[in-house]
């Protein structure tokens, strides 16, 4: 899926901008910008500190504007609209209703604007290589409530804008727009990439009010976040859990895993991120995945459809990740039940969307770390597509070994031809299912 495309997994700028309301307090306005126009000693204070604090430097000037917040959300839209067509948002609202990730009927890009239409205080524009500060911007954050021994300062303004200018710090020392345009087929990688990228300038925007960077700094503000998910699910109010989860995952546990490298050794370990960065939702979420025992996540190329689905268009391919297939579990099955542990078993994945005039159908295809999983993945999948699909779209789960395999609408009908079809061409790290399974059983005792 192109790199732009939405909130649920991407941006609406290539950066998401700083959530205020995500922090939860408050608003106040900020003296970086007085009406239409940007205090330059303030804001060129702001840029010489954050370049000491984050340890990088600008290879080129950063222009500062300022814009209305229509102005911005025009800029947003433009944003979408870039990469992403009306049909595109159509085809995906469907396939995440089908899956369970959305609420059926869902408009994807309306949905997508309005989570953040009165949240941003400001973003970096990796387009235009500027800064965008909103004229009159109403903004806060939890920092509001621990830096209190710092009232004479303009807090919000300072950190807003010291988070802003490290996502300036990423783009011209790492090219970072350029690493997540790579990924456009794969939301979940990209979603682990920008919680770096959030991780990295949340932390550094917290330091340099803090006047200082050290492992307590950083552990005061994991500390702060753990309970951001809640914030935001009670600020955001009728916010799609699907859109919403994603968005603060990239704050809250991209804050964490940063964090983490920091602690490891330093800005120079943040940095290193950028050259290795973590391949999944899985590796932020379980840190000892990428830094202590690397378990990069099963590449899958889903495929033997093609043939009995002739006349069939693709409309997409994605992967979703653990922090969406668990999403999918929470929404149907609740919070609190046991079933929903096996989305942290999650190894890999691949949905392919097509569609043929109005109609979609989905292949998914699921790897998990070992059998038993995917077995109980794949019955209480199938159960929750009883409830939520019930005989109004058809849908079939099969599931060898460590895989389970989704197909869900017109294909459906055909799973029996499909079924053999798809697990004989589709690759699993390079190799078919029966050479995987026959590996495996050559590995068992």
């Amino acid at each position: 899926m192109n790199s732009r495309r939405r909130v649920c997994h991407s941006r609406l700028t290539v950066y998401l901008p700083l959530i205020a309301l995500a922090f939860g307090l408050a608003a106040c306005a900020y003296s970086v910008v007085s009406g239409d126009h940007i205090n330059s000693d303030q804001a060129g204070k702001v840029e010489a500190g954050i370049q000491e604090m984050r340890e990088l430097r600008f290879k080129q000037p950063v222009p500062m504007v300022v814009k209305t917040r229509a102005e911005a959300e025009q800029m947003m839209a433009a944003d979408l609209s870039r990469d992403y067509t009306d049909e595109q948002f159509e085809v995906d609202g469907i396939a995440g209703a089908l899956v369970g990730l959305y609420p059926a009927g869902i408009n994807l890009k309306a949905e997508s604007l309005k989570l953040l239409r009165n949240q941003v205080a400001g973003f970096y524009d990796p387009h235009g290589k500027e800064m965008v500060l909103l004229e009159g911007a109403d903004n806060a954050g939890f920092y509001e409530g621990t830096l209190q021994f710092l009232v004479q300062r303009d807090i919000i303004g300072e950190m807003l804008l010291a988070h802003e200018l490290t996502h300036a710090l990423q783009d011209q020392n790492f090219g970072l727009e350029t690493m997540l345009d790579k990924y456009k087929n794969n939301d979940d990688r990209e979603l682990a990439l920008k919680s770096v990228a959030e991780g990295d300038a949340t932390i550094a925007g917290y330091a340099y009010v803090m006047g200082r960077m050290d492992t307590a700094v950083a552990d005061s503000l994991v500390e702060h976040l753990k309970d951001l998910p809640q914030m935001f699910a009670a600020e955001a109010g009728d916010a799609p859990e699907g859109l919403a989860a994603p968005l603060v995952f990239q704050y809250a546990e991209g804050v964490r895993f940063v964090a983490e490298a920091y602690k490891r050794g330093g800005w120079a370990a943040v940095d290193k991120l950028y050259r290795n960065p973590p391949q999944s939702s899985h590796q932020i979420i379980h840190p000892a995945y990428y830094f202590d025992r690397p378990a990069p996540p099963v590449k899958i190329e889903l495929s033997g459809y093609q043939k009995i689905m002739a006349g069939w268009n693709k409309a997409d391919q994605d992967t979703y990740g653990e922090l969406l297939l668990r999403v999918i579990l929470e929404r149907n099955l609740g919070r609190h039940s046991t079933d929903t542990t096996v989305a942290a078993q999650w190894a890999g994945d691949q949905m392919i969307i097509l569609r043929e005039g109005r109609s979609v159908c989905v292949f998914w295809m699921v790897a998990f770390d070992d059998p038993y999983n995917a077995s109980h993945f794949a019955v209480v999948y199938e159960t929750i597509l009883d409830r939520l699909l019930g005989d109004s779209t058809v849908h079939r789960i099969d599931y060898r070994g460590n895989d389970v395999l989704v197909v869900i609408g017109e294909g459906a009908n055909y799973f029996n031809s499909l079924e053999p079809e798809i697990w004989s061409e589709t690759r699993f790290n390079g190799i078919n299912s029966a050479a995987k399974l026959q590996s495996a059983d050559a590995d068992s005792p």
